[in-house]
């Protein structure tokens, strides 16, 4: 029971099967991501399979690495519980890797010329689905930060959540208006910048930047390890370290391309 808004984390039952809000919030966050990104391709005026295309090849194999992310570095979790996703446990570093891998493996087999342009569709609606998909953690009562004293001006929500009479940061939705910001800021070089890779760029130095400063809050249990270091921490400055990287190499691209047109005129 979230005790916040006095609600119970299922939604309701169904041939006696229980259905919780997470799952129906993560569900609207894919079917909102599609229609945002199939809005956006036309908008561009790219093809307009594109989203589906993406959503086909990188939803099955975000959701698996996501679930196998959580079995191999949750300490409460065994890998033989991997196919019982009902007991709780995906990892969204886990399905940026296994949904990203899987989008490059397809578009090497269709031999795309211009694979950072899915990437950058792909980037740009899917820091909003993180966003929604949140307020999943949220109805969980989990993925909350440290313990705020009771008394103080941020011992309420926005800022914080109560569990069991105590009050603890609620990153999840720190989390969920930075998604937000990033959203908004993707949103503009989407459709300003030309050239593709800096939508992709940006997204890997702004969440890899969000989930660096918010991962060491979180509390000890919501802090997958592998050897006792955070690997999801590793793999947020990693996509930093990537993010500049590409960023890089679309700038040197585009300073290039300046000045060959200034040689033309």
């Amino acid at each position: 029971m979230n005790e916040f808004l006095c609600v119970n984390r299922v939604a309701f039952t169904m041939f006696g099967l229980d259905v919780y809000w997470y799952g129906i919030i993560m569900c609207t966050a894919i079917i909102v991501a599609i229609g945002v990104a199939c809005l956006y391709c036309k908008l561009k005026k790219f093809g307009s399979d594109m989203p589906i295309n993406i959503a086909f090849v990188i939803l099955p194999f975000g959701i698996m690495n996501a679930r196998l992310f959580a079995v191999l570095f949750d300490s409460s979790l065994s890998i033989t519980e991997y196919f019982n996703f009902r007991t709780g446990g995906l990892s969204i570093i886990g399905a940026i890797i296994g949904g990203g891998i899987a989008l490059l493996v397809y578009l090497l087999i269709k031999k795309e010329k211009n694979p950072l342009r899915y990437f950058d569709v792909l980037c740009v609606v899917l820091i909003l689905a993180m966003a929604i998909g949140r307020w999943g953690n949220f109805f969980n009562t989990e993925v909350y930060g440290q313990v705020i004293e009771e008394g103080s001006l941020f011992a309420r929500f926005p800022f914080a959540i109560e569990i069991n009479g105590v009050h603890y940061q609620a990153l999840f939705f720190y989390e969920c208006c930075l998604n937000l910001i990033g959203f908004a800021i993707l949103s503009i070089i989407f459709f300003k910048v030309k050239q593709s890779g800096y939508v992709t760029a940006t997204y890997l130095i702004y969440y890899g930047t969000v989930r660096t400063i918010l991962e060491p809050l979180r509390q000890a249990d919501y802090i997958l390890k592998l050897w006792g270091m955070p690997i999801s921490l590793i793999c947020s400055v990693l996509m930093i370290i990537m993010g500049i990287v590409i960023m890089s190499l679309c700038i040197n691209k585009t300073v290039k391309l300046r000045k060959t047109n200034e040689q033309k005129v």
